[in-house]
């Protein structure tokens, strides 16, 4: 809990500092009277502090998580317009999602705030706004499907919402749902440059790491680099116990073939030729470059996910 706090303090700051200073560049020229139209709020956010009697870090944060939202005015609209600290509360929030015992206990603290926030359409559009812009906008650190997933199911089951306005919210539930962690990722049919095809389910090993690049992407070829610097990503190629397929999804045939160098031959580098992993979004490729490590039997380990976090699991399962 230690290494959580600090980073939730690193966090803390972070905004604070991006919120003081665009504070201070949307100043500049301002008069006093435009200063005096911004909306004022006299009560800063407080925190909900579990009882001492709990002291299990996972109990403390499923204690926070579902009452973090306790003593917050969600009457008071003003609070949509004062970042520093609703969002920056917010943040703090689904910071909270990974230290959680459950998945149910993050779905109930999302259900909790989303129904306290029915009380007015602002606030509850504000909260389901953000939660988009962290946990799903492909340029978030905070990127997370699963931690989506509670925000979107509201939306979707809400009496108070439009049906016109669940479109978007029930598609993004449909992509997240698939390829979930600890079920069975989509198959697909990949082609190599010799012409060469052959299918994910046809791959044999104890592990599979999938990852969708684009060979003109500078956050790919970084993540490629990496990879190959890994040991621990290294070291379970060359014993047989991952593949790695690396797929380029998109259409650019001539810029793929000119990166193929940028491979190592103990990859399986290939394409999608019939580009039906895009058109008919067998993978939710929001963000590239995405990655996956699946088990043998092809199911998901992790989604989305990092290189550390994939040299770290591989490392500890040998």
């Amino acid at each position: 809990m230690r290494e959580f706090f600090g980073f939730l303090f690193f966090l803390m700051l972070a905004t604070c500092v991006a919120g003081c200073a665009s504070k201070s560049e949307g100043k500049k020229g301002e008069n006093k009277a435009e200063e005096a139209q911004l909306p004022v709020i006299t009560e800063n956010f407080e925190r909900v502090v579990p009882p001492a009697m709990i002291t299990e870090p996972q109990k403390r944060a499923d204690y926070i998580v579902a009452h973090f939202w306790d003593k917050f005015n969600f009457s008071d609209t003003m609070y949509a317009h004062v970042p520093d600290i609703t969002e920056q509360a917010f943040v703090e929030f689904i910071a909270m999602f990974p230290y959680t015992s459950s998945y149910d206990k993050i779905s109930g603290g999302v259900k909790k705030l989303l129904v306290s926030a029915e009380v007015e359409n602002v606030m509850y559009n504000y909260f389901c706004s953000l939660a988009e812009r962290y946990l799903y906008n492909p340029n978030s650190p905070m990127r997370n499907d699963e931690y989506l997933m509670p925000f979107l199911e509201h939306i979707v089951e809400s009496t108070k919402i439009a049906d016109v306005k669940k479109i978007r919210p029930r598609h993004l539930l449909e992509l997240a749902r698939r390829n979930r962690i600890g079920s069975k990722a989509e198959d697909f049919v990949y082609t190599t440059a010799s012409g060469k095809t052959g299918r994910l389910y046809d791959l044999s090993a104890k592990y599979l790491l999938l990852m969708f690049y684009n060979p003109d992407c500078v956050e790919c070829q970084r993540t490629m680099e990496i990879l190959k610097q890994s040991p621990a990503v290294v070291d379970a190629v060359s014993s047989g116990r991952l593949k790695l397929l690396a797929v380029y999804p998109d259409e650019d045939l001539d810029a793929w073939k000119n990166h193929q160098k940028d491979v190592p031959s103990s990859w399986i580098n290939a394409y999608d030729k019939s580009q039906a992993i895009k058109s008919n979004e067998i993978y939710d490729l929001k963000a590239i470059p995405m990655l996956y490590l699946l088990d043998k039997d092809k199911k998901v380990i992790l989604k989305d996910t990092s290189t550390g976090d994939i040299h770290e699991y591989l490392d500890r399962n040998r």
